[in-house]
């Protein structure tokens, strides 16, 4: 009987993590270099992470492979009322392992929003976080309907103790409680009370970074945005994130099948990991009742010049890697610096997943060094 993985420590070595590091290379699309990693374990530099494999994503896959092709893409998915509350159960699921024992301080507060709601906070900072230092501010993802701050935890503890600076997280309104655009107002809400009390909370205020994964990543880029004229926003970091979510075409972005690499051996599973998402993606005129693109909802469509210096990080296998690195081109081609990684083998959602995948603490260095060159 295979062992069973205990969650009480990290599913990995230093040595196994350095050795992901060490498998980087330089691939060009168009004028963007894209920094790729993939974990050394694979079958080959385009394999599925066994990680991956052996879990949920993985095993939905090896179902769905069993389908014809033509049976699959007829699948659409309906957030009815009990296809939410499951779906919010799995993003509400803790799937971290432990990585840090103690030395970073959590405290739970609130923001007053417009209407008078308090939108609840969580704060993680540690005893060498400097007022010299800055803030990262956060975004949860969920599709918009689901997830919480909790499953990032300790994501967040081993970013805080490995560079000594505090992360703020946000617990938006969810649709579709809570009608469009109620989750951005919440998110740009709490960005204002960051800024007007950095010096209480102990931060440098022209140092705030934005952050966010998935559905927070269009967050996140929101926040941007709306602050591009008061230049508030120091970087931004967009993990996952959902851009085009109405699938806008244009010199970057196509839905094209060509635009993913699988491992001959593993194609028809990759390419499994891969229509997860594709069909939540197709699925979102369920949930948004919007017919045009909006500025918000579908950030990809509008002028991407004035946005802060950008990192963007996605998995090879994941849908939104089509997105992600059309973005993270026009971003390039409007001179924002922009630096892109991409983990081969991956799918969509790691951070939460902290010392199970090494991506995870991984992409965190990366945010690390991200954020000492552009403070």
């Amino acid at each position: 009987m295979k062992k069973k993985k205990s969650w009480d420590k990290k599913w990995y070595t230093d040595e196994f993590l350095n050795e992901l590091k060490q498998t980087q290379y330089t691939e060009m699309c168009g004028s963007l270099p894209i920094t790729v990693k993939y974990a050394p374990d694979a079958v080959s530099p385009l394999g599925i992470d066994p990680r991956l494999l052996g879990g949920p994503m993985g095993k939905t896959a090896k179902s769905m492979r069993l389908l014809p092709e033509f049976v699959i893409k007829r699948i659409k998915i309906k957030f009815n009322e009990k296809m939410l509350s499951s779906f919010r159960a799995v993003c509400d699921k803790t799937s971290s392992a432990v990585c840090v024992r103690g030395g970073v301080d959590i405290s739970d507060s609130t923001v007053t929003a417009d209407d008078g709601y308090e939108i609840p906070i969580r704060i993680y900072k540690n005893k060498n976080c400097s007022s010299e230092n800055g803030c990262l501010y956060f975004m949860h993802g969920g599709a918009f309907i689901a997830g919480s701050m909790t499953p990032y935890d300790e994501a967040w503890k081993v970013f805080v103790e490995k560079f000594n600076m505090p992360v703020i997280s946000v617990e938006y309104r969810l649709m579709p409680e809570n009608p469009y655009p109620t989750l951005y107002n919440d998110c740009q809400k709490v960005f204002e009370y960051i800024y007007d009390n950095a010096e209480k909370l102990g931060f440098d205020k022209s140092k705030i970074f934005v952050c966010g994964d998935s559905a927070g990543g269009n967050l996140a880029q929101y926040i941007s945005t709306a602050n591009k004229e008061n230049g508030r926003v120091r970087g931004q970091i967009l993990l996952y994130a959902s851009l085009n979510p109405m699938g806008i075409e244009d010199e970057y972005f196509n839905k094209s099948i060509k635009n993913f690499k699988y491992e001959p051996s593993q194609k028809k599973l990759s390419r499994c990991i891969t229509r997860q998402l594709e069909m939540m993606t197709d699925s979102f005129d369920s949930v948004f009742d919007i017919s045009e693109p909006d500025i918000r909802l579908n950030p990809y469509s509008f002028n991407a010049s004035g946005n802060p210096p950008t990192l963007i990080s996605v998995g090879a296998l994941d849908y939104l890697k089509i997105e992600n690195i059309a973005w993270a081109r026009k971003l390039h081609a409007a001179g924002i610096p922009v630096k892109a990684v991409v983990y081969n083998g991956m799918g969509h959602g790691y951070l939460n997943a902290m010392g199970v995948f090494p991506q995870a603490e991984d992409v965190i260095d990366e945010m690390g060094d991200f954020i000492k060159k552009y403070s």
